[in-house]
């Protein structure tokens, strides 16, 4: 039997409740940090209660582990967007601005502050685990896809990519306690001169 019209599915009703908790973990993590993220702020922000948030989720790290999960997803959405599946390649500056520009972006903030806390932390180290490396196999196959036509050897493609994110990932930490906007320029540029380098040596052309 189907819902009447307008009213809500359970399953639609249970989507949105993870939703608003997802969203309010994400929002809390960016704004009070990972670890005064409790239960207790989730359920404020969310305007859900702590049983109806657990009857979602069994824990915190649960919790935590689906805000990270959905922060990875909104960067591969974001890209997709940029570039969907066949459209024409993107330029070398094309590429390291959209990377720069999503590791600066607000929600990137809870990537970081998960992965800090993840060193000390071994429950979440292994949940996160998978996640990251699902992301970063992501990342590098788009790449792979997008600069294809330049002959370079794909695991140079892999490695260039990556470097980067790492790159750009320490410059936005650093930069909350030290911004230099003249030398990130810089180094932006010299990324992008560094990558088409990369590839003109190995034999493809400066794309």
């Amino acid at each position: 039997m189907s819902a009447a019209p307008g009213r809500r599915t359970q399953e639609q009703r249970r989507a949105e409740t993870i939703g608003k908790l997802v969203e309010a973990t994400i929002e809390s993590i960016e704004q009070v940090g990972y670890h005064r993220t409790s239960l207790g702020e989730v359920c404020a922000r969310s305007g859900v209660s702590k049983g109806g948030l657990f009857r979602h989720f069994d824990s915190r790290l649960d919790l935590i582990i689906a805000a990270a999960e959905e922060v990875a997803r909104r960067h591969m959405v974001a890209f997709d967007e940029l570039r969907p599946r066949g459209a024409p390649a993107l330029t070398i500056e094309e590429v390291v601005a959209f990377a720069r520009q999503r590791i600066r972006h607000e929600t990137n903030v809870v990537w970081f502050e998960v992965m800090v806390a993840a060193r000390t932390e071994p429950d979440l180290r292994e949940r996160l685990a998978p996640i990251t490396k699902h992301l970063y196999d992501a990342i590098e196959e788009r790449a792979v896809e997008n600069f294809e036509g330049l002959d370079v050897p794909e695991e140079v493609v892999r490695l260039a990519v990556t470097s980067a994110v790492h790159m750009f990932d320490g410059e936005a930490i650093v930069g909350y306690s030290y911004p230099r906007p003249e030398v990130d320029a810089a180094r932006a540029d010299a990324a992008v001169r560094l990558l088409r380098t990369l590839g003109a040596a190995l034999g493809g052309p400066a794309r």
